[in-house]
C-alpha cells in the first residue's frame, strides 16, 4: 500500500471514523495538528500572519505548530514588506519612517532629533541609543592602546558631520557601529543602550578606513578597505563604566588591492560584505560593472552590465582567506551592506546555494556614479553557474537616502 504525506494521513483518518450525526462544523473547528500541516506549508511570513489572523482557533494553532522558520521578507523604504518565494505585499506600520537596518536581528534604525533609537518590528522591543553627533573620541599611538586611567576624552565638534555606517546590536550590554566622518574616514564607536554619548578611538590613518564590522563567536571583528580583517577588543572604562575599544588588532592580511577601476566606458566597484555562516566568517566580494556615458560635464554611470560574486571564508590558524565556491545545497546569503544573514532552506520554491542581493546597495556619495541606481529591486546570484535571476520582478523602489533591507521572522 502506498505510504501517504503527513496531510492526508490525517485526513484519511478523520474520514475512516465513524459516521455519526454530529452538527455542521466550520473551518475555525480545524484541528490544532491539521492546522499545522497547512501552516508549515506556508513559508512565506505576510501569508502565515494572515492565517493566524482568521479565527482565535487559527492563531492558537500557529503558535502551537511546531513549523520551519519562515523565509526572510523585504522590506522597502515606504513600509511595504514582501516576503519570500513570493507573496502579496503587506504594510507594517511600526516600519515607516525607518532611517536604517541595524546588522543583527531584526532591528531597525530611526533617528530623531534627541538621538536615535532601535525597534524590532515583530516584537516591538525599543532601545534608545545616544545621538549621532554625540561621540567622545580619545586619540592614541598604535603602542598605546590598553585603556589607562586618566586619559583625556575629547568631545567631537558639533559641527561636524557624522553618520553611522553600520550599527550591530551584540548584546543588551553593547552596541558597536562605524562611524563616516569626512570622506572614506571612518572609525569604530561603542555604547550601551540608553548612554548619552557613544565612545570611540582614533588609532592610525588606517584605523579609520574599516568598510565593515560583524560579532562573530562573542568577539567583534573589522574589515578595512584592503579586505584587511581585525579583531576588535572592548573593555570597560574604569572611571565611566562605559564600555571602550582597548585594542585592534591585524589578524588576516587582505587581498583586495582597488575599490573602483576605471576603463574605457566601464567602472568596476568592489564591494565587501561581512557575513557569519553556519559557523564560519566569510567575506563576499562583489564585483559590480558599470556602463559610462560621457556627457558634457562629466562622465556618468548609467547602467549595471554586470554582478560578480566572490566567497572567501576566514582561515584563523593560518591568517589566511580560504576561496569556496559553494555555500551548501542548503544555505542562502542574504546581502544587504548594513544588514547580512546567512539562512537554511528547505522550501523547494527558493533557490539554493546562491545568493540574494539588492541592485543598488553600493553606498557611493559621488552622485555622478549613481546614475544608474535611480531605482532598484532584488536579484539572485547562482554560486553554482554564476547567473543573476530576479526572484521579485515587481518589486522596485526609487533610490533614495534610505535603502531597502532584509527582515528575518522567527515563525
Amino acid at each position: 500500500m502506498q505510504e501517504l504525506d503527513p496531510l492526508a494521513a490525517v485526513i484519511d483518518s478523520r474520514l475512516a471514523a465513524p459516521m455519526e450525526a454530529a452538527p455542521p462544523v466550520s473551518w475555525s473547528d480545524i484541528p490544532v495538528e491539521l492546522a499545522g500541516l497547512v501552516l508549515g506549508c506556508l513559508p512565506a511570513h505576510v501569508d502565515r500572519v494572515r492565517f493566524a489572523a482568521v479565527c482565535p482557533q487559527w492563531r492558537a494553532a500557529a503558535r502551537q505548530g511546531k513549523v520551519p522558520p519562515p523565509m526572510p521578507m523585504l522590506l522597502v523604504p515606504d513600509g511595504t514588506v514582501y516576503s519570500l518565494p513570493g507573496s502579496e505585499p503587506l504594510r507594517f506600520p511600526d516600519c515607516a519612517g525607518y532611517a536604517d537596518a541595524c546588522g543583527t536581528g531584526n532591528w531597525l534604525v530611526f533617528s530623531g532629533e534627541d538621538g536615535c533609537f532601535l525597534r524590532d518590528p515583530f516584537s516591538n522591543a525599543t532601545v534608545t541609543l545616544p545621538a549621532l553627533s554625540r561621540v567622545r573620541l580619545q586619540l592614541v599611538d598604535d603602542d598605546e592602546m590598553v585603556d589607562k586611567a586618566g586619559r583625556v576624552w575629547m568631545e567631537m565638534d558639533e559641527g561636524e558631520k557624522l553618520d553611522a555606517s553600520k550599527i550591530i546590536f551584540c548584546s543588551p550590554h553593547l552596541i558597536t557601529a562605524i562611524f563616516r566622518l569626512q570622506g572614506d574616514l571612518t572609525g569604530i564607536a561603542v555604547c550601551q543602550p540608553g548612554a548619552t554619548s557613544w565612545w570611540s578611538v582614533r588609532v592610525s590613518q588606517w584605523a579609520y578606513l574599516f568598510r565593515d564590522i560583524v560579532f562573530h563567536q562573542g568577539k567583534l571583528y573589522a574589515l578595512d578597505s584592503m579586505d584587511t580583517l581585525f579583531a576588535v577588543d572592548i573593555c570597560v572604562n574604569n572611571s565611566t563604566g562605559d564600555p571602550c575599544v582597548s585594542q585592534i588588532q591585524e589578524v588576516i592580511i587582505g587581498f583586495l588591492h582597488y575599490q573602483y577601476m576605471l576603463l574605457p566606458r566601464l567602472l568596476i566597484v568592489k564591494v565587501p560584505y561581512l557575513v557569519e555562516s553556519r559557523g564560519a566568517l566569510l567575506v563576499v566580494c562583489r564585483r559590480i560593472e558599470l556602463c559610462l556615458k560621457p556627457r558634457l560635464d562629466r562622465i556618468e554611470a548609467v547602467a549595471a552590465e554586470r554582478n560578480r560574486f566572490e566567497v572567501f571564508e576566514a582561515n584563523f590558524e593560518q591568517s589566511s582567506w580560504a576561496q569556496v565556491t559553494t555555500l551548501g545545497d542548503d544555505q542562502v546569503l542574504f546581502l544587504r551592506q548594513r544588514c547580512c544573514r546567512s539562512v537554511s532552506v528547505s522550501h523547494k520554491e527558493v533557490p539554493r546555494d546562491c545568493i540574494f542581493f539588492l541592485d543598488n546597495d553600493v553606498d557611493v556619495d559621488d552622485p555622478h556614479w549613481h546614475g544608474w541606481a535611480t531605482s532598484s529591486s532584488c536579484s539572485v546570484y547562482s554560486m553554482r553557474d554564476g547567473k543573476v535571476s530576479t526572484t521579485l520582478p515587481t518589486v522596485s523602489w526609487k533610490h533614495g537616502t534610505v535603502f531597502a533591507t532584509w527582515l528575518f521572522p522567527q515563525g
